[in-house]
């Protein structure tokens, strides 16, 4: 079977075939590559052979791929199929064997994922007919999935690529969206996607009177979303309900519904490499690498801008005021901080946005070390 790649839009759109299976389920293969294309001096910059593809506000990037399952509940994921094992399979001897066997690859298929550069990225499934999760500050790492750019060599038995970034939103429970005051019909059925605007529009038969069709992109402030929904049907009354998750309801129209949704997740994934830092003595240098590694600026910058958390520069001796309490930034409240980021809330600032991490105390001491450097 040879690969299929599919661009059914005018800019990088890029469709990555996922794993196939033949007849006696044995994995047969995976058929990946990058496409770099133009269609003229304005069609924007190549997608080239990168691990980590980025799209644009302006030309969002389409990627049609497995992608990760961030612990999503099995609500969400509720009409998905679960993978079996099956035997080991040699290409050398084209047998199947009696005693290996291969576990199922861990991965969401059918999923199409979305960045409009560093302002947002998130995964719409076509099976479910649903945003599955958001992120900001990056998109995915592809080095398992298509080796290293001069180099290949992509990691056997591994198919599913890393996101990378500031997770912020992660689906829960059961689809929210609400038509004339009843839950959807289980027989959802995705149809297409298409561009009308910049960012993708993904629609689905919900029932046999009704298509609905979806549309994702970024909020005005950080690590927000805007989903508006539209019906086929323009009498239709669409709501939403999502009991775990903060929205405001931005315009109610007959027919069409756009919600704002806010952080419900604190999650940072690093990609594919996990760079090794070892300390053996606490200092500012490993503080730094750690500060990149762990995804700290996703929140915090060292140049004294503006973030959704406190910016690093000159936060090391400045007062915080808590309510009618002031508190000097020293090493003791930078080390509670750390371990205990909900302790202390610094107010005009999201709340329960960072999560603890499992950190040693030289390494929570190297952190210290480096925010007191940033003068």
């Amino acid at each position: 079977m040879a690969p299929r790649f599919l661009i059914p839009d005018r800019d990088c759109t890029l469709y990555a075939p996922g794993l196939y299976r033949v007849q006696s389920r044995i994995l047969a293969g995976l058929f990946l590559a990058a496409i770099s294309f133009s269609q003229g001096a304005d069609s924007g910059p190549l997608l080239t052979f990168d691990n980590s593809p980025m799209g644009t506000e302006e030309k969002p990037l389409v990627f049609r791929s497995y992608f990760p399952n961030p612990d999503l509940e099995p609500e969400v994921l509720k009409r998905h199929g679960q993978g079996n094992p099956t035997p080991r399979y040699s290409a050398k001897t084209g047998l199947l064997s009696d005693e290996r066997m291969d576990q199922a690859i861990p991965g969401i298929p059918a999923a199409i994922g979305v960045n409009a550069g560093k302002t947002l990225s998130y995964v719409w499934d076509t099976t479910e007919c649903r945003l599955l999760y958001a992120w900001v500050n990056g998109f995915l790492d592809m080095e398992a999935y298509w080796g290293e750019p001069t180099r290949g060599s992509r990691k056997s038995n591994d198919y599913v690529p890393r996101l990378y970034g500031q997770l912020f939103y992660k689906a829960t429970g059961a689809n929210p969206l609400r038509v004339n005051g009843e839950n959807l019909p289980e027989d959802l059925k995705y149809l297409y996607h298409s561009r009308k605007s910049t960012h993708p529009e993904f629609t689905y038969q919900a029932g046999a009177d009704r298509t609905i069709s979806t549309m994702v992109t970024p909020g005005e402030s950080a690590q927000t979303a805007i989903v508006s929904f539209r019906s086929s049907n323009a009498a239709d009354k669409l709501s939403y309900e999502a009991p775990n998750t903060a929205f405001e309801i931005l315009e109610n129209n007959s027919g069409s519904l756009k919600v704002l949704l806010r952080p419900n997740a604190a999650e940072t994934f690093t990609g594919f490499k996990k760079q090794e830092v070892k300390i053996t003595e606490a200092n500012a240098k490993a503080g730094e690498k750690l500060y990149q590694m762990f995804g700290c600026a996703a929140c915090h910058t060292t140049d004294g801008s503006r973030n959704h958390g406190p910016t690093f520069q000159g936060l090391s001796g400045s007062v915080r005021k808590f309510g009618d309490d002031e508190i000097t930034a020293d090493s003791d409240y930078l080390r509670e901080s750390i371990r205990e980021p909900n302790a202390k809330h610094v107010p005009e600032y999201p709340v329960g946005m960072m999560p603890a991490y499992p950190l040693s105390e030289v390494q929570i001491d190297s952190l210290v070390l480096y925010i007191q450097t940033l003068k």
